[in-house]
């Protein structure tokens, strides 16, 4: 298992991430920006499928992860932080009303 240590950490990041990223958001009455910078991939499927977006949420972190245990760190880290704001670009870009910051 240590051979994906990354991905264990990610792993372990993504719920209390998720869960400061809700609570943020105030059931609605907050804000989601934490949650567009997190989770860009997850809001992003919204904009598309209203059904698939927690399960993206919820991987998004361990692929990361995964990608930089298989790749390394070098490697993968400045692709992963590419994507990362390419996604996060594209929320923002394309962001709904009710999704104000």
């Amino acid at each position: 298992m240590s051979n994906y240590k990354y991905t264990v950490w990610f792993s372990m990041l993504t719920i209390p991430l998720g869960f400061l990223a809700i609570f943020v958001g105030g059931g609605g009455h907050g804000t989601y920006f934490p949650l567009l910078a997190i989770f860009p991939f997850s809001l992003l499927g919204t904009f598309f499928n209203e059904e698939v977006p927690l399960f993206i949420g919820i991987i998004q972190l361990p692929v990361y992860g995964f990608l930089m245990d298989k790749l390394g760190t070098k490697k993968a880290l400045p692709v992963i932080i590419a994507i990362h704001v390419i996604g996060m670009y594209t929320v923002f870009m394309l962001k709904r009303d009710y999704f104000s910051s």
